[in-house]
């Protein structure tokens, strides 16, 4: 489970490193020197290490400790239904009655047993009423087991969930229990779920997730289920989509005999001090050992375990203070200071394992408490700035990211994870598909849809995977967010996310890059700078081109954070944040930031108020972009469905990926579409020399009255852009585009080396598409081998004229033949092409589209990349390519290919075609196929 934000759980987030040393049985202990387990590694640059690829079969156990049962599947004799759990509201449902009855379970273990309510109230101080009673009742023998009052003021605070628990003793086996919830119609209360913890269960599960920990750092070979992966995503699903087999554990005791040579002993901890838990799991690590509550002592030292006792805490400490405080004296300047575990003492599992295999210290310390927060500070202290890891999660979500971010240090949310030790030693090769066409923009309302929480690697591991499994997944566009650090923690997941993604499913990245952290905390510049170029490594490479930003959950971005990551991320194309309201910022010239416009849409109603409170009021003259996000908690897969066909009969309201999303974002500011095309960005005011004009704010101007004809720009010689295709793009505005159509400005790009001008176009006054408003007008070109390379805009002295950048890319645009957003009237999709042939096709255009008005004013270059089954059959026309303005119904440019034209056959060529592009047309790019060969179509590259 997870503690959910406002609206429900929380997030949680964890921390881990290498070391195997052996101790001596009895505190105080005399520090060893560490020495790396054999199967982890820690590569130079990742902030996670590596553990060996897992066993061809795994030995796989239950460790299931609660059963969960959720409020709305139970019986009620009051209340509604309300999203994900079941309300009782006072003056609506009627009072003294059950809310929550049932679910009438016959398989809870007997013995101790510990029951929980997770319950939320509305208002905690108004007075100290009892507002629900909770028991857990025998209906077999009909019998009270346990009751329990709960008061008003008993909640911590209002309107976030809070878990009561009640003892109680499940005496016969096979009686039917009831957990249930007598409401006095006092308060709005809402229940989320219910159910128990039986206490054997829990002690066992520190030992075998400390025994998986311990054997998996060598290689994994153990995997468990436990209480999330029952509730959300299956036993072993993972497992099946992994390839990896697996055989069930039927007594997960057999284990510790199985692998008897490689455990030295047990490590024990206090109850009384539940703290000493986590220092036992260090212990355990360095000595080769397990973690043992006192209740198996007993068992595990005896036969036919015989299992020694490595260190016994039992009465050491006093408090949980001391428990750390003798952690940082003793043990800390021996850990790796790139990562700490962060995990609640009443987590006997889950990540744990991780923990014991990795070796890093585990705290659980409150920075809210003033001497538990001069503690923490003293390890995020010694944690290098910029790439330290906290992995696990914190007592207060806000108080714990805001002091670790304080320090440099981001953290990653996993406390629940369960099997980082397997799946951290997947193949990391990780196969990100091509984003896929855009689609022309238009004077529409675009709207992306996201999905939160997806920094949470525990999330990730459960919830995400019922959300991901949903029947109708690709039905409409949506963004799934996902941690980078997955490239370390999980490749093998995130690659079968990738490969498993519809057209309509697109990853990206949760807060705030490699690791959650509120970058506007942050007070070394370097530092973040380091931190981001970090995150924008693990992003290019786990195939991530969008992140959002948080500065605690409602802040915006500082304005030198997000000129750091329009520096330093030069992959991405673009940020969301949680300021809200929609706005767009775009930094350093080069990267769009927008606010949700939604930042937590919790069900199917409000996902289309805030849908329609963003679109109130456009008028249809220029786009809006309204980006919507989710909690994954409340909200479903098919909210998102019916969310979007609510707004089916709206031509004017275009759902679309998030990437896509951006890319239309980007185009509407004048900024390039893909940013890895991008190779040089120049700023007209700084990076240039001028011969006339002066700078303006941003741009350089030239005006009539003031500048004569000359070059407003010249210059760099710069010989480091890429030999061959490229494309310099020239931003600027002029004051009137009306009148006399002068020819204003030339623009060229002019080799100095050899003196050649490579390319030149001049600009005529009514290529402008309006007043004091920027433009893209841009020069495709041939960069030869060791040129020097100048780019210049010559004033003709007509019109003011303003040019803000000069940006040099490798492409304009790309469509792929087999994509969206352009047609087909013959052939099918083949492998990464679309293809026709003579024996399935009749004559007919094999690719046309997509339409585009927008392509920018200048010369231009188009590629056909295709290939041919056979090159030398004959010499006739197996294909015609042309660029088509389906605005006046005529053809561009057009040339014919013959069969000998291809110098290979199966290998794509390119075929390329020159025009002059002028405003107002509506382009295609088009291939008509004759039946006489095997034609396929790779892709079209515009320049």
């Amino acid at each position: 489970m997870k503690w959910k934000r406002n609206w429900k759980w929380n997030k949680r987030l964890g921390t881990t490193f290498l070391g195997l040393v052996i101790l001596a049985a009895s505190s105080p202990f005399a520090p060893l020197p560490k020495a790396e387990a054999a199967g982890l590694s820690w590569p130079s640059g990742q902030i996670l290490p590596s553990f060996s690829a897992p066993a061809s079969t795994l030995d796989e156990m239950n460790l299931v400790t609660e059963y969960k049962y959720e409020a709305e599947t139970m019986g009620h004799g009051t209340g509604h239904l309300d999203g994900n759990g079941w309300l009782a509201q006072t003056g609506i449902d009627a009072a003294n009655a059950h809310m929550v009855y049932g679910p009438y379970v016959t398989n809870i273990p007997t013995g101790a047993n510990t029951a929980f309510f997770d319950m939320i109230v509305d208002n905690n101080t108004a007075n100290n009423d009892v507002i629900v009673t909770i028991d857990v009742h025998d209906s077999t023998s009909g019998t009270i087991l346990a009751t329990r009052d709960i008061h008003r003021q008993d909640w911590t605070q209002a309107g976030s969930y809070q878990r009561f628990t009640l003892p109680f003793n499940n005496a016969t086996a096979g009686h039917s229990l009831e957990f249930r919830v007598y409401w006095y119609g006092r308060a709005y209360t809402k229940v989320d779920a219910v159910g128990t913890h039986p206490d054997s269960k829990v002690d066992e599960s520190v030992v075998f997730t400390t025994l998986k920990g311990l054997v998996n750092k060598t290689q994994p070979r153990i995997y468990t289920y436990d209480d999330a992966v029952k509730n959300e995503d299956g036993k072993d699903t993972w497992l099946g989509n992994l390839g990896i087999g697996h055989t069930d554990v039927t007594d997960n005791w057999s284990l510790i005999t199985k692998y008897a040579s490689e455990i030295n002993g047990i490590v024990v901890y206090d109850t009384a001090v539940p703290d000493t838990i986590n220092l036992a799991t260090l212990i355990a690590s360095r000595s080769g050992g397990i973690v043992a509550p006192p209740s198996l002592v007993t068992k595990l030292s005896s036969a036919p375990y015989n299992l020694p006792i490595l260190d016994d805490l039992r009465g050491d400490f006093s408090n949980k203070l001391a428990v750390y405080q003798y952690m940082y004296t003793n043990y800390w300047s021996l850990l790796t200071h790139k990562l700490i575990i962060g995990l609640n003492p009443d987590i006997k599992g889950f990540l744990r394992d991780y923990a014991t295999a990795t070796g890093a210290a585990v705290v659980w310390l409150d920075p809210a408490v003033p001497a538990e927060k001069t503690l923490l500070q003293s390890f995020l202290a010694d944690m290098p700035y910029g790439s330290g890891i906290y992995m696990g999660w914190w007592p207060d979500e806000g108080l714990g990211v805001q002091t670790a971010s304080e320090y440099g240090v981001s953290t990653i949310a996993s406390d629940f994870s369960s099997n980082l030790t397997v799946f951290s030693g997947t193949s990391r090769t990780v196969n990100v598909k091509p984003i896929p066409n855009k689609p022309p923009l238009q004077n529409k309302i675009y709207v992306s849809l996201i999905l939160s929480d997806g920094d949470n690697l525990q999330y990730m591991e459960h919830r995400f995977k019922k959300l991901w499994d949903s029947a109708n997944r690709g039905t409409v566009p949506l963004g799934w967010t996902v941690s980078p650090a997955m490239l370390d923690a999980k490749p093998g997941l995130l690659n079968y996310l990738h490969t498993s993604a519809t057209a309509n499913d697109v990853l990206i990245a949760g807060p705030s890059g490699v690791g959650y952290t509120y970058p506007n905390y942050w007070t070394n510049q370097t530092y973040l700078d380091s931190f981001v170029a970090l995150s924008d490594d693990y992003m290019n490479r786990a195939g991530l081109t969008i992140s959002t930003i948080w500065n605690t959950i409602t802040g915006g971005i500082n304005a030198n954070v997000g000129t750091s990551f329009a520096q330093h991320a030069p992959s991405l194309l673009g940020l969301t944040s949680m300021a809200g309201g929609g706005a767009i910022t775009v930094y350093n010239n080069t990267l769009p930031v927008q606010g949700l416009n939604a930042t937590y849409c919790y069900s199917l109603a409000t996902l289309i108020s805030e849908i329609n409170g963003a679109i109130a009021g456009w008028n249809g003259t220029s786009p809006r972009f309204v980006s919507i996000q989710a909690n994954p908690w409340d909200v479903t897969y098919q909210n998102f469905v019916d969310a979007v066909n609510n707004f089916s009969s709206n031509s004017n309201i275009v759902f679309v990926r998030p990437d896509t999303y951006f890319q239309l974002m980007r185009e509407n500011n004048n900024l390039p579409i893909d940013p890895s095309t991008v190779v040089k960005t120049y700023e007209a005011e700084s990076n240039f020399s001028h011969s006339t004009g002066a700078a303006s704010g941003s741009d350089w101007s030239a005006n009539v009255a003031s500048h004569n004809v000359d070059f407003m720009l010249w210059g760099n010689y710069d010989n480091s852009i890429p030999v061959g295709m490229n494309t310099a793009t020239f931003k600027m505005k002029i004051d009137s585009n009306t009148g006399t159509n002068d020819n204003v400005v030339t623009l060229d790009v002019r080799d100095n080396a050899t003196g050649q001008t490579l390319a030149a176009f001049d600009v005529y006054r009514n290529q402008f598409k309006s007043n004091n408003a920027y433009q893209d007008f841009s020069l495709s070109f041939n960069n030869p081998s060791g040129s020097s390379l100048e780019f210049r805009a010559y004033y003709r002295d007509k019109a003011t004229i303003s040019i803000d950048k000069v940006t040099v890319t490798r492409r304009l645009g790309k469509f792929e033949s087999e994509g969206a957003y352009v047609g087909h009237g013959v052939g099918r999709v083949s492998g990464d092409g679309w293809q026709a042939s003579s024996s399935l096709d009749n004559q007919g255009h094999m690719v046309y589209g997509p339409y585009d008005p927008n392509v920018p004013v200048g010369n231009r270059n188009v590629a056909f990349r295709l290939k041919i089954d056979n090159n030398t059959l004959d010499n006739a026309n197996v294909a015609k390519i042309d660029v088509y303005d389906a605005a006046t119904g005529t053809s561009v440019v057009q040339s014919e290919i013959t069969r000998q034209q291809f110098t290979a056959v199966n290998q794509y060529q390119n075929f390329t075609l020159s025009f002059n592009q002028t405003l107002n047309r509506n382009l295609e790019y088009r291939i008509w196929y004759y039946d006489n060969a095997t034609i396929t179509a790779d892709n079209v590259t515009i320049n």
